[in-house]
């Protein structure tokens, strides 16, 4: 496999994807080549100024002005969400927090982080019992059960764009007897509604958007007087651009994160026409590394139960080809949030309030 590394760029990409369909690359090979496009990455992303960074910015949220709010939510949809419930209860936390959680100590495990993450959440968005919440991009309900819970006296509105993950929502609230949670299934992009509430929640979803000076004008008309806005999202700590599938390997974005943005750290500051912010925060990308490590684990400790989950989601042919493919991304995820210590990707936190 040492071979691959040393062919020119474009035979490599060609080979390394070949053997990857057939589950042959080596993990420390996949590690090693992800490594080597996240530093091309950076190349690409950091300019010969200060000057001509800004610039690069300033352009980049310019051109998402003119863009959809979303692009291709069809198939970012379907990437992730049209595999069954069942595979993210074998490779994720008890809470399905599918989104970077919080390690406080190296002993800690998947579940602590999870609740150590959410529990970050209610304190920087400053929840209060009695509050109404609206949660979007609810995902498998890991925040909006957890507040549920914790404020009983709450109602959580949750907004998700799968009608599989609205059914394990409310699965789970009649297990727990939670009458406090309300879903509904929408695309964000196209999405209106009339309701106003106490606190807004956003929690990775802000990466699958593009026009964020209209999906910030949307959110800040269900949003009160005295209402806060919390983002969660992950970012660069300097640049933003497009996931695009221009080449070959532009691998992440043709199975996995196709439409997505990433944000550079401070991008949303740039978008203050309707909110505005009050704190802003970072979390080193490590966490998330180790987050991706931790499905990893529990993927390769449940491939026997995958399996047949897969064979049934994607045909006896290939499922082999989307273990190696899914394995490959959390590989590339706990990569990509751990270079450089994990202080070039990372996550950025956010508090706005209504302007």
């Amino acid at each position: 496999m040492e071979a691959i590394v040393r062919m020119p760029y474009e035979a490599a990409v060609r080979a390394g994807l070949a053997a990857l369909e057939r589950n042959l690359l080596p993990d420390a090979l996949v590690r090693r080549l992800t490594r080597l496009l996240l530093a091309g990455r950076l190349r690409l992303g950091y300019q010969p100024s200060a000057e001509l960074q800004l610039a690069e910015l300033v352009r980049f949220k310019q051109a998402l002005e003119d863009m959809p709010i979303a692009v291709e939510t069809d198939k970012a949809k379907s990437q992730h969400y049209e595999l069954p419930t069942s595979f993210f209860k074998l490779v994720l936390g008890q809470n399905l927090k599918y989104s970077c959680c919080y390690f406080k100590d190296k002993t800690n495990k998947l579940e602590d982080a999870e609740n150590a993450m959410l529990q970050l959440y209610c304190e920087r968005a400053q929840l209060k019992d009695g509050q109404k919440i609206l949660d979007i991009g609810c995902g498998w309900g890991s925040f909006s059960i957890y507040v549920a819970k914790k404020y009983k006296n709450c109602k959580v509105t949750g907004i998700c764009n799968s009608s599989t993950q609205k059914a394990y929502i409310e699965e789970q609230c009649r297990h727990l007897e939670l009458t406090n949670v309300e879903i509904i299934v929408a695309d964000i992009s196209n999405f209106e509604m009339e309701a106003l509430f106490d606190r807004i929640v956003s929690i990775e979803m802000f990466e699958h958007m593009k026009n964020y000076k209209e999906l910030l004008k949307k959110i800040s008309l269900w949003m009160k007087e005295d209402s806060l806005f919390f983002i969660h999202h992950f970012c660069h700590k300097t640049f933003a651009y497009h996931f695009e599938d221009k080449n070959e390997d532009d691998w992440i974005t043709r199975y996995f994160f196709t439409g997505g943005t990433m944000p550079s750290a401070d991008l949303l500051l740039y978008f203050q026409d309707d909110v505005t912010v009050l704190n802003h925060w970072l979390v080193n990308g490590l966490h998330y590394a180790r987050t991706s490590e931790e499905w990893l684990k529990r993927m390769d400790c449940n491939l026997t139960s995958i399996k047949p989950i897969f064979e049934a989601t994607y045909g006896k042919d290939s499922a082999t080809k989307w273990t190696a493919y899914w394995r490959t991304f959390f590989i590339s995820v706990a990569e990509l949030f751990g270079y450089n210590n994990g202080d070039e990707w990372m996550v950025a936190l956010y508090l706005f309030k209504k302007k």
